[in-house]
């Protein structure tokens, strides 16, 4: 693996053009209009934001991708999703889409993630599975463990695909986690031996989606313990501390 200074400038002189060109035909085709005109129409009741914890539709998700930098040229190569209601620990619903990459996947990467080169091949592209993820998750509060991870991940996919930007409502685990339990360990792993969550295998998206759920439901009880009851209260009083 290059460093990452390396790699930025290998993406920025060579990759980054090789990507639009590849890109470039999936622009013209009615599955980018659809996409896009979804995005544009993505409907959240802002209205959730003052439901009671207890009653909130969310969808957790996970990406699994090919780096953390998509910057670089990091790619999307899955998405798992799972839906509860507020502290109802039965996950409902799931969700588990894999998405055909741009670059050839990384031994490692295939590895890390259990997923298979061909099955990826023969996947849908970005546009198409961003687009079923969109119409799984539409009127819910979206949770990820980081949330900032995902969503700046998501975001810049977006840019690069040329489509337009989404900012969904959204809650992030991670960050409540911090601000409950300023001491302790915030990854994903450390809480779930802590709440006594059964551990799936990990880096496989759905299974991430649903130990996320779980932790989700743990941390809206210690919420309601200190009189947090709504979206609005959690962004109000943790995350603007």
């Amino acid at each position: 693996m290059l460093p990452i200074d390396l790699e930025i400038l290998k993406y920025i002189f060579f990759e980054k053009h090789i990507y639009a060109h590849k890109i470039k035909p999936y622009l013209q085709g009615s599955q980018y209009e659809l996409t896009s005109n979804q995005i544009q129409s993505f409907e959240q009741d802002s209205s959730m934001l003052d439901v009671p914890l207890s009653e909130v539709p969310f969808t957790i998700f996970d990406l699994e991708t090919t780096g953390l930098l998509p910057e670089v040229g990091h790619e999307i190569i899955s998405i798992g999703a799972v839906k509860i209601t507020g502290t109802d620990a039965e996950v409902g619903e799931g969700f588990h889409q894999q998405v055909r990459p741009i670059r050839p996947v990384t031994k490692l990467t295939l590895e890390l993630t259990g997923l298979d080169e061909q099955d990826l091949n023969q996947s849908p592209p970005f546009i198409e599975g961003l687009s079923n993820f969109l119409t799984f998750s539409e009127n819910s509060i979206w949770v990820a463990h980081p949330a900032r991870f995902d969503l700046n991940f998501l975001q810049v996919m977006l840019k690069r695909w040329k489509l337009p930007s989404l900012a969904p409502l959204s809650l992030d685990t991670h960050a409540v986690a911090k601000a409950l339990y300023p001491e302790e360990n915030h990854q994903l792993d450390a809480l779930i031996q802590r709440f006594g969550i059964q551990q799936l295998v990990r880096h496989f998206a759905l299974n991430d989606a649903i130990m996320t759920a779980e932790l989700l439901t743990h941390l809206i009880a210690e919420l309601q313990n200190r009189g947090i009851h709504t979206i609005r209260d959690i962004y109000t009083h943790l995350y603007e501390k």
